[in-house]
C-alpha cells in the first residue's frame, strides 16, 4: 500500500509539473505574440515617415527607397506569417542593412557606418526583430539630431558560446538608467523579448562613453 501511494503521489506530482510547464509555455508564447504585433506597426510607422519625408525631397531616390522598403515589408510579413520567435543572424542582419540603406538616402554623408559582423554569427539564432530597434535608436537619437551626423558602428561576435550584438552611436549620449526605465518602445521590446525567449540567460545593456 506504502509503494502504491507513492507510486501515485510522484505520478500526480510530475502531472501537475507538466500541467504548470504548459502553463508557462502558452503564457510565454502569448506574451511574445502580442510583442511582435507591437513592434512590427512600430517599425513600419517610422519607416513610413522616411519614405514620405524622400517623396517631397527626392521623387528618384524615393523610387529606390520604395524598392527596398519593399524587401523589408516581405520579410517582416513573412516572419509574422510563419510566427516564429527566433530565426539565422543572417537573415536578421540583412534585414537591417536594408534598413540602413533607407537611412542612408536620408541622411546621406551624415550617416556613417562601422561593420565588424563576424562570419560565425551568421548562422547563429537570434530573436527576429532584436537588432533593428537599437539601430534605429541609435540612428534617429543619436545621429540623427546632430548637423555633423555621426558614426554607426555594428559588430556581431561569439563569445563563450553567447551571441552578442553590439550598437553604438557616438551622439550627444543618455543617461542608462533614464534609457532603461523610460518608455520607448523598440528598447523595451527587446528586452522582454529576450527575458520571454531566454530568462536569465539573455540581456540588454545600455551604457553611454
Amino acid at each position: 500500500a506504502g509503494v502504491t501511494y507513492t507510486v501515485e503521489i510522484q505520478s500526480r506530482l510530475r502531472a501537475e509539473e507538466e500541467r504548470s510547464a504548459r502553463a508557462r509555455a502558452l503564457q510565454t508564447e502569448a506574451e511574445l505574440t502580442a510583442l511582435r504585433a507591437q513592434l512590427n506597426p512600430h517599425f513600419l510607422f517610422n519607416t513610413l515617415h522616411t519614405l514620405l519625408a524622400l517623396v517631397r525631397e527626392d521623387p528618384a531616390r524615393a523610387e529606390r527607397a520604395l524598392e527596398q522598403f519593399g524587401d523589408l515589408l516581405r520579410y517582416s510579413l513573412r516572419v509574422q506569417q510563419e510566427t516564429r520567435d527566433e530565426g539565422p543572424f543572417v537573415e536578421e542582419w540583412k534585414f537591417v542593412r536594408d534598413y540602413l540603406a533607407l537611412e542612408q538616402l536620408r541622411l546621406g554623408e551624415r550617416l556613417r557606418l562601422e561593420v565588424d559582423v563576424r562570419p560565425e554569427t551568421l548562422d547563429c539564432a537570434v530573436p527576429v526583430f532584436c537588432l533593428q530597434p537599437l539601430v534605429e535608436n541609435a540612428v534617429r537619437h543619436g545621429i540623427a539630431p546632430q548637423a555633423r551626423g555621426g558614426t554607426l558602428t555594428i559588430a556581431a561576435r561569439l563569445e563563450n558560446g553567447a551571441v552578442e550584438l553590439s550598437v553604438e552611436d557616438d551622439g550627444a549620449g543618455a543617461d542608462p538608467e533614464a534609457v532603461h526605465d523610460g518608455d520607448g518602445m523598440g528598447l523595451r521590446l527587446v528586452r522582454q523579448r529576450i527575458e520571454a525567449l531566454h530568462g536569465g540567460r539573455g540581456e540588454v545593456v545600455v551604457d553611454r562613453r
